[in-house]
């Protein structure tokens, strides 16, 4: 019965989601999210990389979204051209021109997103989706005697109810 399964039950355990220290930079971490679409390909494309720090407590989280946002050149930022006209960027032909690679060096700590959810191991997977739609995230860290063991991820929460949906 899916009221009786556990979020550890569906979890991608830690030893195999993405991670890395805060000191990274932008360019180690795109390495890492590659390396691991490979190492992974067919059963999960991970979308975000947990940050963690010397003590390996858990710091925070870095989306592609991030790592994007982290490689935007300063001034584009500073100037909010893009929110007020998103068709501006068409003018923009070197947006990530020649200050690419060194926007990539980085650290992963200036713009990664704080963790804003996190579930149990032991909870039930309904509570898991309620907050993922409350928080309006698509994945969060699980918890285990407050470390964390993994990650779970709407995809496959969503496979489970589409299996009670369509009967299969």
């Amino acid at each position: 019965m899916p009221q009786e399964k556990k979020v550890k039950d569906f979890m991608i355990p830690l030893e195999d989601y993405p991670h890395i220290p805060y000191w990274f930079t932008l360019r180690q971490a795109m390495a890492i999210v590659r390396e691991a679409s490979i190492k992974f390909e067919g059963s999960f494309e991970p979308r975000a990389v947990l940050v963690f720090d010397e003590k390996y407590q858990l710091m925070g989280m870095l989306t592609l979204r991030d790592i994007v946002r982290g490689l935007e050149p300063r001034f584009l930022k500073d100037s909010g051209l893009i929110k007020a006209d998103p068709s501006l960027t068409v003018l923009l032909k070197d947006l990530f021109g020649p200050g690419l690679k060194e926007a990539s060096q980085k650290q992963v700590s200036e713009v990664m997103s704080p963790i804003r959810v996190t579930v149990n191991a032991e909870d039930p997977i309904a509570k898991a989706l309620a907050l993922m739609i409350l928080e309006n995230v698509g994945m969060m860290p699980v918890m285990q005697n407050q470390k964390v063991v993994g990650m779970v991820r709407m995809n496959e929460l969503f496979q489970e109810i589409s299996k009670i949906v369509l009967g299969d």
